[in-house]
Parts: structure tokens; sequence; C-alpha cells
């Protein structure tokens, strides 16, 4: 019995320390992305789920088969002291893939695509800008949102600076992010998970 509480014990205070990593103003990069990932799902709504695993081969999904692939910076991180030191504007990583994974009777297997292609049929580049020490990444009014479906996307490009992204694309703030994703969605018929592209 003692055994038992002790694990207990030790789960909560895991848990406990996880989830302070997601309640922090400006979080690291590895965390952000998959609060980022949660937040775009709850921001669109009961019918998009985020994947819930890094293995996916998106982040995000409607229950009819549309995929989201969410990809996230900051201005501010989470090493920084105040004054921010100016950096360079964030890339983009939208490279076409090789591979990916796919899950198959609860087991992750191995796929090769040929020709490489991208998986999903939308993208959402999100970027929280603020620099000054009352950033914080949990504010979903700081962040702003490039909503991109696929095709509009270089076919061979490999990544996209944000300085592109404003030039071609107009951002959108969170309370405007279902309905820009809305407009983005290809046609049923044209959806990846229905033409059993990936």
């Amino acid at each position: 019995m003692d055994r038992i509480l002790k694990i207990q014990d030790s789960h909560e205070r895991i848990l406990n320390e996880i989830m302070s990593r997601y309640n922090r103003p400006v979080m690291n990069n590895v965390d952000r992305g998959l609060y980022v990932e949660h937040l775009i799902a709850d921001a669109l709504g009961p019918d998009w789920l985020p994947s819930g695993s890094d293995w996916a081969a998106w982040d995000c999904q409607h229950r009819h088969g549309d995929r989201i692939e969410i990809k996230q910076s900051a201005a501010r991180q989470s090493w920084d002291v105040a004054p921010v030191v100016p950096r360079d504007l964030p890339r983009f990583d939208i490279a076409p893939r090789k591979v990916y994974w796919k899950l198959v009777k609860g087991i992750w297997v191995k796929v090769k695509l040929t020709p490489p292609r991208r998986l999903a049929d939308i993208y959402v580049f999100a970027w929280h800008g603020r620099e000054d020490t009352n950033a914080n990444h949990r504010d979903p009014g700081q962040w702003s949102f490039f909503v991109v479906a696929e095709p509009n996307l270089c076919k061979n490009q490999k990544s996209i600076g944000l300085g592109p992204l404003r030039a071609s694309f107009n951002s959108c703030r969170v309370s405007d992010l279902s309905k820009e994703v809305e407009t983005a969605r290809p046609a049923r018929a044209a959806l990846k998970a229905v033409l059993n592209l990936v």
C-alpha cells in the first residue's frame, strides 16, 4: 500500500511540474508548439481535433478529414532577459515530406512518399510578435495567424519566412481564425484524405 501511495504522490508531482511548463508567460519552443496546436484546435471548435501525437504527420484534423499543419514562432524566447536582443524574423518549415508515420492497428508504421509531398490541406502560421516583458504566450489575443491553403505555397519550397508571409497573405486574430480556415478549406472531393494521397 505504501508503494502505491508513493507512486501516486510521485505521479502527481510529475504532472504538476509538466503542467507548470504550460503556465508560464513565455514558454520554451517545444512546450509552446504543443500549446499553440491546442489553442488553434480550441479556437476552431469541436469539429477540429489536435493530432495528440508528436508522431502524427499533421497537427489538427477536421472530422471530415481536412488536415492542418501548424507552425509557430515567437519574438520573445524563454532564455531572453530584458531587453530582447534583436533577432532575424523566423522561417517556417514547409518542405514536402519523403516519409511520414501512419498509425496502423496501434503501431506506427513508416510510409515512403514518392514523389515527396506535403501532407496537410491547410497551413496555419502562428506568430507571437511581442518582445517586451508583457509578452504572454498564453494570451490568444497576442498571437497573429496566417492561414494558407496548401496549393498557395510554392510547390518545392522548403521554408517560408515571416516577411514573405506578411507580403503575400493577410494575418488574422484568434477571433477570426475559424472563418479564415473555413475560407481556406478545399472542396471535400479535393481533400488529401479523400483522394488517398497520404
